[in-house]
């Protein structure tokens, strides 16, 4: 349902609005060796190669913009699975968001969900916390907000969130303006 797609200046000046283009999906049934406690849904494995992910003990350490709480969270609760599909974050009350320093989020962003398990659907429970990016922006309806794509969950808190300013999916694909940066230009 949610594909994001990077194509350069000159892919752009090819193709028309209707043009057909096919998507091979990469990742069903990913695992990380020593951690099958973590469900992996929705992720490259070259991408989860490049988000710097790093074993603790038992638990599995991951780099994320944000921390958000499941009491934020709105459109996309008590689906059935998490393998397609988003989950809002509600930014609407903006004490809470600047508390939090969520203000800023970006599409790409990879953030955390805490108390949300989406091992079989997305549910709140406590202890839980799950991994997504960022794959629409915000909207003024009430419940609908950013959406979140999952790609990692743990309804036993084994994945420990590491704030870092630069987890986006962009930047470490190197893709967009950040493709610019990677040949030497400023960003």
């Amino acid at each position: 349902e949610h594909v994001l797609m990077d194509f350069d200046a000159r892919a752009l000046d090819k193709m028309a609005i209707g043009d057909r283009i096919m998507v091979k999906a990469v990742g069903t049934g990913l695992k990380i060796d020593g951690f099958d406690h973590i469900k992996i849904m929705n992720l490259d494995p070259r991408l989860l190669a490049r988000m710097r992910v790093k074993a603790a003990g038992n638990k599995l350490e991951v780099p994320v913009t944000c921390i958000v709480p499941a009491k934020l969270m709105g459109s996309g609760i008590g689906k059935s699975h998490a393998h397609s599909g988003d989950y809002d974050i509600q930014l609407l009350d903006s004490k809470t968001i600047d508390r939090l320093g969520i203000a800023d989020i970006r599409l790409g962003d990879i953030v955390a969900i805490k108390d949300a398990d989406h091992t079989f659907g997305r549910m709140y429970r406590k202890g839980s916390i799950t991994i997504g990016v960022v794959v629409h922006s915000d909207c003024v309806i009430s419940g609908h907000g950013p959406g979140v794509t999952t790609v990692m969950t743990s309804s036993g808190g084994r994945i420990v969130p590491r704030i870092e300013a630069g987890a986006n999916i962009a930047r470490l694909l190197k893709i967009g303006s950040f493709r610019a940066k990677s040949k030497g230009g400023k960003h």
